[in-house]
């Protein structure tokens, strides 16, 4: 495949550097150049597949930004990179917004410039051989907060990265709350705003220039860093995942607490429901009553596998009764390690590997085992009270 490249710098010298470099790509050739927004949009025909846009700090900015927007609308299919100095994040991140898939630091390198067009190639192009196979969505969820689904959601994606890295992504969809980066301590540019916000333009070269990465080889498209006060549609949700679990092996999604519409999106285009519950009246309750509301919006509850959190934590309700409240057998309980995990939060690195001989490492890495193969794990056996507590749990029949 040849890659028809339309160029436009203000500055001739740049535009000289950038057509000999793509005159030496094998898969790329030169068909315009302009030295202005004007001349860009008047040289840009269909047929064109990429367009190098100059975004300079300052003045000429709103005229570059305006300039890709109208060329994505303009061209069908193009794909837009943008060029201009790297020290500046909201440049970067508002030439990305406008939907550039690429950001060019100058003055362009000859590697940078060549890795990008290799990347809108393979995208284009589409996966080698046969179709590419979906990954595997599993959300985490909890009706309330204190239960580690966050902690859960960042361990249990790195012990999947480390035995395949770069196949893994978790994607944080709580705008208000989230703490994904923190717990991995990451400090990523862009974040899921970013991706669901404009799902049309979300193909490969885009979504990986949105993403941070982990040293465990995890992705991680973050919550903003601000509390974010617009929620996500259905739409955007279901268009976002569907995109995503073409890209990656496991996705692992950390989900806010209130069923919203589009947490329930998220849940709906789930292939696992990771449901964390605690041993105690309170939690119990809460968990019983989003089950009955899942039910209620039609949430297909047999991928809905219950993970008891801080087992053996003075625990008020046994598994048996847990079961009898919630309908639904318990599938994994996590051990209490109250040190462990906070020293690991305190550090911003997964227990399962700051900690890997702990029980509570080998609890999580045994489940990360269980949403590989796709298998239910063996029961986990504990002595249970014959006491029911259904009658304080639950004030309503389920």
């Amino acid at each position: 495949m040849l890659l028809r490249v339309l160029v436009m710098d203000t500055d001739a010298s740049c535009r000289r550097q950038l057509r000999q470099y793509l005159g030496g790509l094998q898969q790329a050739i030169v068909v315009g150049e302009a030295h202005n927004p004007a001349e860009v949009i008047e040289a840009a025909k269909p047929g064109v597949d990429v367009a190098i846009i100059e975004v300079p700090a300052g003045p000429g900015e709103t005229q570059a930004l305006d300039c890709i927007a109208h060329l994505l609308r303009r061209v069908p299919g193009i794909s837009v990179m943008a060029s201009g100095p790297g020290d500046s994040a909201e440049l970067v991140i508002r030439a990305i917004r406008t939907g550039a898939v690429e950001f060019l630091r100058r003055p362009v390198s000859k590697d940078e410039l060549t890795a990008a067009m290799d990347k809108i190639l393979r995208v284009r192009m589409g996966p080698a051989g046969s179709e590419r196979k979906a990954g595997k969505v599993v959300s985490v969820y909890a009706t309330k907060g204190g239960l580690g689904a966050t902690t859960l959601v960042t361990n249990l994606a790195a012990c999947l990265a480390q035995k395949a890295p770069d196949t893994v992504i978790v994607i944080d969809l709580d705008l208000r709350q989230g703490g994904v980066s923190t717990l991995l301590n990451l400090h990523p540019g862009y974040s899921a705003v970013d991706a669901f916000g404009q799902t049309s333009r979300l193909d490969e070269a885009f979504l990986r220039g949105l993403l941070a990465r982990h040293d465990s080889g995890l992705h991680v498209l973050a919550a903003p860093a601000e509390v974010e006060r617009s929620r996500f549609t259905p739409e955007q949700v279901r268009d976002g995942i569907d995109v995503i679990r073409t890209h990656f092996a496991h996705v692992i999604v950390d989900l806010p607490h209130d069923l919203d519409t589009g947490t329930t999106a998220a849940l709906e285009e789930s292939d696992e429901i990771l449901y964390l519950v605690g041993l105690n009246v309170p939690a119990i309750r809460s968990a019983a009553a989003g089950i009955l509301a899942l039910r209620h919006l039609g949430i297909d509850t047999r991928k809905v596998k219950i993970v008891v959190s801080r087992a053996d934590a003075r625990e008020e309700v046994s598994l048996k009764q847990a079961r009898e409240a919630l309908q639904l057998p318990v599938f994994w309980r996590i051990p209490n390690d109250y040190p462990t995990v906070l020293s690991s939060i305190n550090e911003g690195t997964p227990f399962v590997l700051s900690s890997p001989k702990t029980e509570v490492a080998k609890s999580v890495r045994q489940l990360s085992d269980s949403v590989n193969r796709g298998l239910a794990p063996k029961t986990q056996a504990k002595r249970e009270e014959a006491t029911s507590l259904l009658r304080r749990v639950l004030p309503f029949p389920i």
